[in-house]
């Protein structure tokens, strides 16, 4: 008989005993069930990590399923189970497998971490920012975990203590171009302009072909032509480079449009326009008009299959 036969027949026979012990019919076997369950737990968590290893996530999360109900206090398998419904995105399962996890391992800053951006995917905030900070105080030097704390953060509007989080984050990680990126963004949500450019020039040294870091250094310098009508050159520049990376970038070629009429290269801002155009018809009416208009009012025309035919969301905000 192989191992896993012999457990499921272990199973089933507790199953049984189980029922008898609801019926108060075998109490005088005490504790012997709990041990078989134990036993059996073990065997499926080795069994589900098996099958994690050989890349067979729904027999995984099977085994690892049968592991917590033989034993709800296997918090490893809690643990791995969380980290398997995350990656076939059951996000709400993930967040109930590691609230599991942490109540046996509340140690792990790992654990807490996970369950941290697990409450952040599904909209948690406030949950999120919490175990976030308990993985933090586990370990305050892990650059992970001060980065995601810091755009937890900036999210809840604690702006000064997002930019010391992510500072940190930047500091023991500085090869990470994401945490440099994200360091940008909340320093121009601060409205550090300055600060901003420069760790998105930093992002951009590190992750030449990331078109978002492309995009958040356009619009950083796009907010000082105003005051330096020297950044407009460079402003077009990051956004013509955003937009050649990921020519679907909507919000990108919107940008550049204007960009492009500040700096009375009229007939680039028309392409740039219709550019916008294509890519947002059926889905932004307002936005849609809006540019329609400042293409009318430079002497172009919008091509017949540029024209919407819906739509009612907001406009595309300038930021």
């Amino acid at each position: 008989m192989s191992k896993l036969a012999r457990i499921l027949l272990v199973t089933a026979v507790w199953g049984l005993w189980g029922g008898l012990w609801g019926l108060g019919g075998l109490s005088g076997l005490s504790g012997a069930p709990h041990v078989a369950f134990a036993e059996d737990a073990d065997a499926y968590f080795k069994q589900g990590i098996a099958y994690k290893q050989e890349g067979k996530t729904d027999q995984a999360v099977e085994a690892l399923e049968h592991a917590v109900a033989a034993n709800p206090r296997h918090y490893m398998a809690w643990a791995s189970l969380g980290n398997l419904y995350k990656t076939k995105k059951d996000i709400p399962r993930a967040v109930a497998a590691y609230e599991h996890a942490v109540e046996g391992m509340k140690k792990d800053k790992i654990v807490w971490a996970n369950l941290g951006m697990a409450y952040y995917r599904n909209n948690q905030i406030d949950q999120a920012l919490s175990a976030l900070v308990t993985a933090s105080k586990l370990d305050p030097n892990d650059a992970e975990i001060r980065g995601n704390l810091g755009t937890v953060r900036r999210q809840k509007g604690d702006l000064p203590g997002a930019i010391a989080d992510l500072e940190a984050a930047v500091k023991l990680k500085p090869e990470d171009a994401q945490f440099a990126n994200n360091l940008g963004v909340a320093y121009r949500v601060a409205k550090r302009e300055a600060d901003a450019i420069k760790v998105f020039q930093k992002a951009i040294e590190l992750a030449p072909n990331d078109a978002s870091f492309h995009f958040n250094l356009a619009v950083a310098y796009r907010r000082q032509t105003d005051k330096n009508p020297d950044m407009i050159a460079q402003a077009i520049g990051e956004y013509e480079k955003a937009t050649s990376l990921d020519p679907g970038n909507a919000e990108g070629w919107f940008d550049l449009g204007f960009m492009y009429k500040q700096d009375h290269q009229n007939d680039k801002a028309i392409a740039a326009f219709n550019k916008y155009l294509e890519l947002n018809k059926g889905k932004d009416a307002s936005g849609q008009k809006r540019i329609e208009d400042e293409i009318g009012a430079m002497g172009g025309a919008v091509p017949a299959d540029k024209k919407p035919r819906g739509g009612t969301k907001k406009p595309v905000p300038k930021k």
